[in-house]
């Protein structure tokens, strides 16, 4: 009895590391995913804001939903906030869990959320 007892806390502590850093894995995939649609709104520069103040840009916040859907095409659960010239997002995944679904744990939500700013930037000749 002791070493049944023994082998399914073995196999369980195993499926803790194995679903452990798939759990983490994922976040990480978020994370990034949330890194370059945040990048991509952040591109959607406002037209009418390239013409105001020298040096001030400001993020159009319907193109910006525009381009980070475009890059989330099949991802379904993401957000997107965008306050004059920064982008935020937030993207969520749902990893399954194969060897913790054993105990009822099927599935674990991760999310990953990052924020990118728009820039304008001009090099001179100097510069360069």
């Amino acid at each position: 009895m002791f070493f049944v007892v023994l082998a399914v806390a073995l196999v369980m502590l195993g499926g803790l590391a194995y679903d452990g850093a798939q759990i983490l894995n994922a976040k990480r995939t978020a994370s990034g995913l949330a890194l370059e649609a945040a990048r991509a709104g952040a591109q959607a520069i406002s037209s009418e804001s390239i013409y105001q103040e020298p040096g001030n840009v400001s993020v159009d916040p319907t193109l910006a939903q525009v381009a980070a859907a475009e890059y989330l095409g099949q991802h379904k659960r993401w957000s997107l906030s965008v306050q004059g010239d920064t982008v935020s997002t937030t993207v969520w995944l749902t990893q399954p869990l194969l060897i913790l679904s054993m105990l009822g744990l099927d599935s674990r939500q991760v999310a990953g959320s990052a924020t990118a700013r728009a820039v304008r930037s001009v090099q001179t000749g100097d510069d360069l």
